[in-house]
């Protein structure tokens, strides 16, 4: 006689329950199963009264269970709740350092900056120097012509 196997699927539709939680009872409990050559589980007829007795098991023990799974999921909760508080000052104080750390390059490069364009203004106001005319005195004195206080004749006309 050739003994009838059912997949989780089947499991699961018989009692109701995710087939999530079928994998999950069949290694917390260690029930005995096979696997096809498709890679599905498959269990005997006889581990289905097995299934059930663990089912109403939880049914029964759901209330306490339930109770027990909510302070535990609070206390975990809390947990990570302090976890990410620390994870979010942790950020908070590499955000600062690379705000200042931006903030510093930028004023050095302001620097840098301010320095090329004096360095510029340095040159182009030798550069004036050089090409504008010297004043009349610094020239008559160099030519040798003596300086005179008086307006030279011709200077100004009067229409």
């Amino acid at each position: 006689m050739t003994e009838q196997y059912c997949k989780t699927k089947d499991i699961a539709l018989r009692l109701e329950i995710s087939p999530a939680t079928v994998l999950k009872w069949v290694k917390k409990y260690h029930i005995p199963y096979t696997v096809n050559a498709s890679g599905h589980y498959c269990f005997s007829e006889d581990t289905v009264p097995e299934f059930l007795k663990i089912k109403n098991q939880h049914q029964q023990d759901g209330y306490h269970a339930s109770e027990h799974s909510e302070h535990i999921s609070r206390t975990v909760m809390l947990e990570r709740l302090a976890q990410t508080e620390e994870n979010v000052q942790i950020l908070e104080r590499m955000i600062m350092n690379k705000a200042d750390d931006i903030v510093t390059f930028q004023m050095m490069e302001q620097r840098r900056r301010i320095e090329a364009l004096m360095k510029k203004m340095d040159k182009l106001e030798k550069q004036m120097e050089e090409q504008s005319p010297k004043p009349r005195r610094k020239q008559e004195e160099a030519a040798g012509i003596p300086y005179s206080n008086h307006t030279p004749a011709g200077l100004f006309q009067f229409e």
